[in-house]
């Protein structure tokens, strides 16, 4: 049915086609603060089919607007206040005949959207929406999804596109000056950050394009990511950021200069050749990534700077990965790079590294009380069992073959896998490890159900 009510929408406002010029050039902002759902994921949710998007990651003030006509804000995180010149930055563009869609809710203490909001007329509130909701306007009549979030206070320049039961705005829009304002609760708009949960795409869709079109951009000139500003040069690495995060970056690079060296003594080796070139300042608490040669880190993890320990173990994951690269860990990938933060933080004496460890292993054990039964590379196997069970074989690893386990293991890594190889499987994995150590691991992997096979490798037979 979706499919159907989408392909109506389509045929009335006729978006782009991807195989024809694009008709929107969006920017998802994520410098006031960073989600994966807004790094790509909201344009192949709702835009995929009318133009191309690119990501702020700059400071919002400094962000080229001119070949663009959506931009994309969320309510900001509150660490992090959206500042005079970006409002009024985001005001003129605007004016000048730009889409705006401000996603947000309303919050004790308000969010920095709030801000944003009131530069056009729209307060937040704290009133929880009351469901069921239902279209008006041009809305009247659309399927309207809505989790949960709260309404809006407008003025008579604004129409109401979704209300709640008691009639209170939940979504809202206004032509100002050449361009339009859209504001909405959160709740109306998908959040996953595979872009799996496209609710409301029916109408949606044809509601930013068609604000979008207004502006006319030049489709043979694509806009392009922004990248953060600041940078700085600290030995090897580039430590990259923004107006708003440059705040936060010398604690975070202080934490990196504490736990590197420390990832070195555990793994017996630097970083993989041409990793770890940068380390960029996110402005979020909600984790980081890595490319291998950049790291992203979330300037307040943790609720860092009040608490150390999450900041130590997120650095040394991420960091992490720049040394397992460029044959990444088959099934612990993530895994291996948490305990290599647990490792650092039981060598710096924090308490919640043991903790952390403890607590998974014992999650593991609820799915599978002797860690030998469930084969963790099965489709179906838990979450908490595979990563319980691997920090479980880790912890056995050292404790049968000493603790340097790790670091023989990575050593033998590195010059065992050349240039070129295709892929690299549990079975590999095992057989490396196996070499590391000086003895068949074989055996002892199946025993704890990992349906390993040593004829699956060439790195057996070597």
């Amino acid at each position: 049915m979706r499919l159907l009510v989408l392909l109506m929408a389509t045929l009335a406002f006729a978006p782009a086609r991807a195989n024809a010029s694009p008709t929107v050039h969006s920017v998802c902002d994520i410098s006031q603060t960073f989600t994966f759902y807004m790094d790509g994921r909201f344009h192949r949710q709702y835009l995929a089919e009318s133009g191309r998007d690119a990501r702020n990651w700059g400071s919002l003030s400094r962000l080229d607007l001119e070949n663009v006509n959506l931009l994309v804000l969320s309510e900001g995180d509150r660490r992090l206040p959206y500042t005079p010149a970006a409002i009024d930055h985001v005001a003129a563009y605007v004016a000048d005949g730009g889409a705006l869609l401000l996603m947000a809710d309303g919050a004790d203490p308000m969010p920095p959207g709030q801000a944003v909001a009131e530069r056009f007329g729209v307060a937040l509130t704290t009133t929880a929406a009351q469901k069921p909701l239902r279209g008006v306007g041009d809305l009247a009549g659309a399927d309207i999804v809505f989790r949960r979030g709260r309404t809006l206070e407008i003025d008579e320049r604004w129409s109401p596109l979704v209300v709640d039961a008691d009639d209170r705005p939940v979504l809202a829009a206004a032509r100002v000056g050449d361009g339009h304002v859209l504001v909405g609760s959160r709740g109306l708009f998908g959040r996953k950050p595979d872009a799996s949960d496209p609710i409301n795409a029916a109408w949606v869709t044809p509601m930013l394009v068609t604000r979008a079109e207004t502006k006319a951009i030049d489709p043979a000139r694509p806009h392009r990511h922004t990248r953060a500003e600041g940078k700085r040069e600290i030995g090897p690495l580039t430590l990259e950021f923004h107006a708003g995060t440059e705040q936060f970056a010398d604690a975070v690079h202080a934490v990196y200069e504490e736990v590197r060296p420390h990832l070195v003594a555990i793994t017996g080796v630097e970083p993989s050749p041409g990793m770890i070139k940068s380390l960029l300042i996110l402005p979020t608490g909600g984790g980081g990534f890595s490319s291998g040669r950049r790291i992203a880190i979330g300037a307040w993890w943790g609720n860092f700077p009040e608490r150390r320990y999450p900041m130590v173990e997120l650095i040394a994951h991420e960091a992490g990965h720049s040394w397992v690269l460029p044959y990444a860990e088959p099934l612990w990938n993530e895994p291996i790079a948490t305990y290599l933060g647990i490792q650092v933080g039981r060598r710096l004496g924090h308490p919640e590294a043991d903790e952390t460890l403890a607590r998974q292993i014992a999650r593991a054990r609820r799915h599978d009380p002797d860690l030998t039964t469930i084969d963790p590379l099965a489709k179906d196997a838990p979450r908490d069992l595979v990563w319980g069970k691997s920090y479980f074989v880790f912890e056995e690893l050292e404790r049968r073959f000493g603790p340097d386990a790790l670091a023989k293991y990575f050593r033998t890594k590195r010059v065992t896998l050349g240039p070129g190889r295709n892929g690299y499987s549990m079975d590999d994995c095992v057989a490396v490890w196996s070499r590391a150590v000086g003895e068949d691991l074989y055996p002892w992997f199946q025993a704890l159900g990992f349906g390993v096979d040593r004829a699956r490798t060439d790195l057996a037979k070597r």
